[in-house]
């Protein structure tokens, strides 16, 4: 076999569930290359949740909303005189940044998978995958093209540990796309039958600060004995409370990826999302969906009306599977 390269810049800005995904590539990359050096390129929201992995040399952190930011960390990567660079990202903005490395290898996602013209950026293509996976298992494709041994999936995640009571039921309410979403009185319905049955600190609220009209929604219904941690942790402390938690119900959303990658047990909502390409890794069983015919769609807003295939999914299915994560 060739000698490993030297020096690899992996492209993969965001976002977070897409950020952990990628952790289970860089673990065996190490793994197979120990002494490569690798610069992951980074966004900055989700460079706080994996700064200090030990299997990446460097983070390169690029804000491409700040323009002289935007060039100075374009100069350090191409600085870095990387022999290859990575596009996981497989989007116009990531080809670019792959371009601009220098790097006279550049691989990518095959033409199919790719977006906006990303494959004209690369100069060396994973092969094209008519069953491709999902999103762990795709990128566990460059690893095979790479010729990297196989091993365990790994994750390795950083956290803060939670030193609060453990939650019997973590509960995250948010999702990127509006699609996505649970409807807010049936996380209330759930919530509340949770409290009843586990007691008064044992179910906890999860998500970002976008989640807080939601959480306040779901507490105006259920306003006693709830744990309400939306908008007030930080990635790596959202970590550290699903690593407690004895199972976690969300959609298809980062804290979804996250608990997988820390081995809470998870109950999964799927509707316009597709979970053969972004459900949680090695989990199929844990995704509930309603079967209508138009799901998944994978859009970002619902077209049919009533939305059916997330306000069909009852609370009792969802509570039943909750129930045998015991």
């Amino acid at each position: 076999m060739p000698a490993p390269p030297e020096r690899i810049a992996l492209v993969k800005l965001g976002a977070i569930g897409d950020v952990v995904n990628t952790l289970p590539f860089v673990c065996r990359l190490r793994a197979g290359w120990p002494r490569t050096r690798l610069t992951w390129v980074i966004a900055p929201l989700a460079h706080e949740l994996v700064r200090g992995h030990d299997a990446v040399d460097e983070f390169l952190v690029l804000d491409v909303r700040d323009r002289a930011r935007r060039r100075a960390g374009l100069r350090a990567l191409r600085a870095g005189r990387h022999d290859l660079v990575i596009d996981l990202q497989r989007i116009l903005k990531s080809g670019v940044i792959a371009r601009l490395s220098g790097a006279p290898r550049r691989l990518g996602f095959d033409r199919a998978r790719t977006k906006e013209l990303a494959w004209l950026f690369t100069n060396e293509r994973i092969a094209p995958n008519p069953a491709p996976g999902t999103t762990v298992a795709q990128y566990l494709e460059f690893a095979d093209h790479l010729g990297l041994p196989a091993t365990p999936p790994e994750w390795r995640l950083p956290r803060v540990a939670w030193t609060d009571a453990a939650p019997r039921v973590a509960l995250g309410l948010g999702a990127s796309k509006p699609a996505n979403l649970w409807p807010l009185e049936h996380w209330a319905a759930l919530a509340a039958r949770l409290v009843a049955e586990h007691g008064p600190g044992r179910v906890a609220l999860v998500g970002g600060p976008g989640d807080r009209a939601a959480a306040d929604a779901v507490l105006a219904r259920v306003p006693a004995g709830l744990v309400d941690t939306v908008g007030r942790l930080s990635l790596r402390q959202t970590a550290g409370l699903l690593a407690a938690s004895a199972v976690f119900v969300a959609g298809d959303t980062g804290p979804l990826h996250m608990a997988v990658a820390v081995g809470t047990p998870v109950v999964a909502l799927f509707g316009a999302a597709d979970p053969a390409r972004t459900g949680p890794y090695l989990r199929p069983d844990a995704v509930l969906r309603e079967a209508v015919p138009c799901a998944p769609c994978r859009r970002r807003h619902c077209n049919v009306a009533g939305h059916p295939c997330m306000t069909g999914l009852a609370v009792e299915r969802v509570h039943a599977a909750i129930a045998a994560q015991r």
